[in-house]
């Protein structure tokens, strides 16, 4: 399985928007690793989660990525920084004329009910296939099953991360996607420990912080569900466990983080980087 990371930040980007604060100048300054666009994924180059409003500057970044052929989107939950639906008109035929497929699109019901009055704004209808996703219950998504997981993020809704598995007979890889997660409920805990997981990517939104907010993780929530994970035998000590959705508000540029998470076992996302389980 193929992960590439299209953005790695935290839903108003780093360095942020509007903020001049000493991280953001600071990332501004290095540049590389330290500029993060909004969290999203692409899998084996057809499978998306999340439409982030930095999709369009992430098809220019990489040019090396036929966004042409995105076959299918996945959707976690409806903040904005995951959920700029507005841009699937870009796919109709007066935006797309070479396009011959239509994207599917898997979400709850609860977010297809929010994506359609969206659809009567578009220039032109666009080719979208909706599929509803239910919570620990499979999907067959292209080549790639998908487990959708219950995650601890926003309380008005249903958010959702996500178990993928590329079954090839005699190895198959697990990887779990967890952004926005918050520290899960005993529920997903519970399913979790029956799973066997090759790749974490968790999100690490609050850093280093003392942000009150639990529907995101900070660097000692993502140590403690890293340990968790280890003694249900869910992952192995050597598992790839990559944070992302960073924050400049989490109190780290890209180098110093990797050097405080490394020897906790955890490894830094960054935008660009490309994985292969």
């Amino acid at each position: 399985m193929k992960v590439f990371f299209l953005g790695t930040g935290a839903a108003e980007g780093f360095p942020a928007l509007f903020c001049d604060c000493r991280f953001c100048v600071e990332a501004k300054q290095r540049g590389g690793k330290n500029r993060r666009t909004r969290a999203s994924i692409l899998l084996n180059d057809t499978i998306k989660i999340d439409l982030s409003p930095d999709t369009l500057a992430n098809a220019h970044a990489y040019p090396q990525i036929n966004f042409a052929g995105l076959q299918h989107l996945l959707f976690t939950h409806s903040h904005d920084d995951h959920f700029a639906v507005r841009e699937l008109q870009y796919l109709s035929p007066n935006f797309a004329p070479g396009r011959k497929q239509s994207l599917n699109v898997w979400a709850t019901n609860e977010l297809i009910r929010k994506m359609i009055p969206e659809m009567a704004h578009f220039y032109e209808r666009a080719p979208l296939r909706f599929h509803t996703l239910a919570p620990y219950e499979e999907a067959e998504v292209g080549s790639l099953t998908v487990v959708p997981i219950t995650a601890h993020h926003k309380m008005d809704e249903l958010c959702l991360n996500f178990l993928v598995t590329e079954k090839t007979g005699d190895n198959d890889k697990t990887l779990l996607y967890a952004s926005d997660t918050g520290w899960y409920d005993d529920e997903t805990w519970e399913y979790l420990a029956t799973c066997q997981i090759d790749c974490v990517i968790m999100e690490c939104g609050k850093g280093d912080s003392d942000n009150p907010y639990d529907g995101h993780m900070s660097i000692a929530d993502t140590q403690n569900a890293r340990e968790c994970l280890l003694k249900s035998g869910t992952i192995q000590p050597d598992t790839p466990f990559y944070l992302t959705h960073i924050a400049h508000t989490g109190l780290f540029l890209h180098e110093e983080m990797e050097d405080y998470v490394q020897p906790m076992g955890m490894l830094v996302a960054y935008d660009g980087l490309e994985v292969h389980l």
